[in-house]
């Protein structure tokens, strides 16, 4: 095996336990994505980490699903930080002090692996920030290295693992064309660049005595961003059949990987993550895969609401269903859903009267976002908790309460 598939697949065995390792029913998910949630904020927690502390504390689970954590490295962004792979343990200890206990699996995502430092040696952490575009990552986007990271905290015992990291595209899709594909700034993409922006991971857990694998997956958001050339269409579709591959052991084409192969028959699994397109989109490949795959296993909603809304008050704002969780067989959904509250919306006008926004009840905030047609900033009133969840993250949490069958 070659250096860089060294570093693709790697196989865990962790037999030590921590925690209380539950071993009863239902297992209880939790898989939410915070938007980037960077070392900064977890080493300070600000208002962002403390309204995710306040959602997922009335929540009950014995499975935590976290996307676009830093993963940490020293000199990353700056020479101020100096840990490696201990973000995801500060922030369970932050959340709550028993998490620190629990196992997690989190690695390095390939995004930012390409973006280049600034003159004194460190990154940029802003994309509004001027010129940060020209150094970030064009291939697996990012500022910088391990920027959109994938991890889990879970109350089980962790005995194997595998990643899939470095895997080429063009060894899983031998037919993939990547020279019909740019980068965001014009220039031709690495016939070598890998299947996925991120990562890959299967964890395998004991519940009750039996072997789970939790599949761990944050694809390449289904969507060009500006580049009509941009590969990132084809590349969700692609990694979403590798998870199809990986389930099933088949998608719709021919797959021949030395080392790395899909789970044997019958195995219990629950695979989760945000996978990056709607699945009622009708254009996107990788939305069709995902109905496929519905057909196939079972989703934790019959019928996913929106999971994801573009940042801001306005009343008309992108809603999209991009999170997922989605199992085997071998169980059955007890409770599910999205965690969601009501906004509860009052329009308060577009005049900055101040005599208006007197006397808003404690359980309100007011904000406000800018009417691009009218030109001006106008305000809404809002629900407390629904202006924290907009604090939190782009994303809302989906839970799913399981039991074997």
């Amino acid at each position: 095996m070659g250096k860089s598939l060294l570093l693709a697949f790697i196989a865990l065995t962790t037999l030590s336990a921590c925690g209380s390792l539950s071993n009863v029913e239902p297992i209880r998910i939790v898989h939410f994505n915070i938007k980037e949630l960077d070392s900064t904020k977890i080493k300070k927690p600000g208002a962002q980490l403390k309204a995710v502390k306040k959602i997922l504390a009335k929540h009950d689970f014995n499975i935590l699903s976290l996307n676009e954590v830093q993963y940490d490295i020293p000199g990353v962004p700056t020479y101020r930080f100096k840990t490696r792979g201990e973000n995801l343990r500060l922030l369970g200890g932050f959340l709550d002090k028993k998490y620190s206990d629990w196992n997690y699996s989190f690695h390095p995502a390939n995004t930012g692996a390409f973006a280049r430092k600034k003159k004194n040696g460190t990154y940029y952490t802003n994309f509004s920030s001027k010129n940060s575009r020209d150094y970030a990552d064009q291939v697996n986007f990012g500022l910088f290295p391990g920027q959109y990271s994938t991890g889990a905290l879970f109350d089980f015992k962790k005995t194997y693992e595998v990643l899939v990291k470095d895997l080429k595209w063009m060894d899983f899709n031998k037919s993939i064309k990547i020279t019909r594909y740019k980068q965001a700034n014009g220039k031709a993409l690495p016939k070598d660049m890998e299947l996925f922006d991120k990562g890959f991971s299967d964890v395998t857990v004991m519940i009750k005595g039996k072997e789970v694998h939790l599949i761990l997956l944050h694809t390449v958001p289904a969507y060009h961003f500006g580049n009509k050339k941009s590969p990132n269409y084809k590349r969700n579709a692609d990694q979403l059949r590798f998870l199809e591959w990986y389930l099933t052991g088949k998608t719709d084409f021919p797959v021949e990987l030395e080392h790395v192969k899909p789970l044997p028959p019958g195995t219990a699994f629950i695979a989760m993550g945000d996978w990056n397109t709607d699945i009622t989109n009708k254009k996107n490949m990788g939305s069709k895969i995902l109905r496929r795959l519905f057909t196939k296993f079972t989703p934790w909603m019959s019928k996913p609401e929106t999971t994801n809304e573009s940042a801001g008050f306005a009343k008309k704002r992108l809603k999209l269903t991009l999170d997922y969780i989605m199992f085997s067989e071998h169980f059955e959904v007890v409770t599910a859903g999205v965690v969601k509250p009501v906004e509860n919306r009052v329009y308060m006008g577009c005049n900055n009267n101040k005599a208006k926004f007197k006397n808003i009840p404690e359980d309100r905030v007011l904000t406000s976002w800018y009417d691009r047609k009218k030109k001006k900033k106008c305000f809404v009133t809002v629900n407390r908790d629904f202006y924290e969840f907009k604090q939190a993250s782009d994303h809302f949490p989906i839970f799913a309460n399981l039991k074997f069958k």
